[in-house]
């Protein structure tokens, strides 16, 4: 869409929403696969204001008025206790979504797209790698979002993407797949689908620990990367979580988990150099320092002690994915080169045996920041 159209695109919405201004400036701020993203500024009698454009991809999300549901009453619960603790300046806080007269959150394009409105967290940043000092606030954040939501009915959330995590049927399409094996490539990668086959009882143990009603389900972000934190421009300090469209019912200890597969992983994850392919322990403490105090009291012992469990279970459950994804022709995720999704398997496999080996230290660093608060 060229700029001139999403100038007129966007007066409509601000005249359908009843928002301050006339469009002024549109920066490009996404830097997601899914959904569009755009800074709006507009021109007011006092100076300026800014609102958050986007555009929801509503065939990933198929059902994008559920979602808006989803994010209305999760974001709405926030503020509630967030003004409830007394905190003041709370839109810096939480994003809001504004709506139209007629209670609606979108406005529908003659083509069927999907365009919303957000508040935009002023004077504030996000970073795509964070240091150490920002993943223990990435911590704070996404442990601050677990504490809040401690006490909402997750059960009553629209479930946007089936069976995300649920590693048991990740590994029965891994099968599937190498049954089928429309490529021919199971040959290529017999060596990493037999470790991962090896790996299934340490896969799906917290899938069955929930399945026996060990492990709570709750209120989860989903996608717990340090990006979707946005940091205060002068103090560094974190302000709010952000990009919610995939809060759903889950288990803590995946957002941890997927957490510090993303950040504590020096490089990356598909990475075709496997020796820079581990986990930092100091990346890992750093989030855990900051991601459990904020959750102790508000979850059971056994949802803290599983936490690492989490780290091997996501970084498990992602490799499988991508090999699925390799046997089936790559058909899901967006490959930038020839085998990509194969590389990236073998990254997720070589920190999923660094993190087993470094999971006894991992259970001592938790335990210790435990016993210190």
């Amino acid at each position: 869409m060229s700029i001139t159209e999403l100038h007129s695109l966007f007066e409509t919405v601000i005249s359908e929403f009843r928002l301050q201004g006339s469009i002024n400036n549109i920066v490009c701020i996404g830097r997601g696969n899914i959904n569009d993203t755009y800074l709006a500024q507009t021109l007011v009698e006092n100076g300026e204001r800014e609102y958050i454009f986007q555009r929801v991809n509503h065939f990933v999300f198929s059902e994008p008025q559920k979602i808006a549901e989803n994010v209305i009453r999760v974001t709405e619960h926030i503020e509630n206790k967030l003004k409830a603790r007394g905190v003041t300046d709370v839109r810096r806080h939480v994003m809001h979504y504004y709506r139209k007269p007629d209670g609606s959150y979108f406005h529908i394009t003659e083509n069927g797209d999907y365009w919303r409105v957000l508040s935009c967290i002023y004077n504030a940043h996000s970073v795509d790698h964070a240091d150490i000092a920002h993943l223990r606030s990435s911590g704070i954040a996404f442990g601050e979002f677990q504490n809040l939501l401690s006490d909402f009915p997750s059960e009553t959330l629209y479930t946007t993407i089936p069976d995300f995590h649920n590693t048991k049927k990740r590994y029965e399409s891994l099968r599937a797949a190498a049954e089928k094996d429309v490529m021919g490539r199971l040959q290529n990668v017999r060596g990493e689908y037999e470790y991962l086959l090896s790996m299934e009882e340490h896969a799906i143990k917290l899938c069955e620990m929930q399945e026996k009603g060990i492990l709570k389900c709750r209120v989860v972000h989903n996608d717990t990367k340090c990006n979707n934190v946005m940091f205060d421009n002068v103090t560094g300090e974190h302000l709010a979580v952000i990009d919610l469209d995939t809060v759903m019912q889950g288990l803590v200890a995946n957002d941890f988990g997927d957490a510090v597969r993303f950040a504590a992983n020096p490089g990356g994850e598909d990475n075709e150099d496997l020796s820079r392919v581990y986990l930092d322990l100091d990346y890992y403490t750093a989030f855990a320092e900051g991601f459990v105090p904020q959750i102790i009291g508000k979850v059971t012992d056994e949802e803290i002690e599983t936490l690492p469990d989490g780290v091997l279970s996501i970084t498990l459950e992602l490799a499988a994915r991508f090999l699925t994804d390799y046997l089936n022709g790559d058909k899901y995720f967006k490959c930038k080169k020839i085998n990509h999704n194969l590389f990236r398997t073998r990254a997720q496999i070589a920190l999923a045996k660094d993190v087993f080996g470094k999971m006894p230290e991992m259970r001592a660093r938790l335990q210790t920041i435990v016993d210190s608060i």
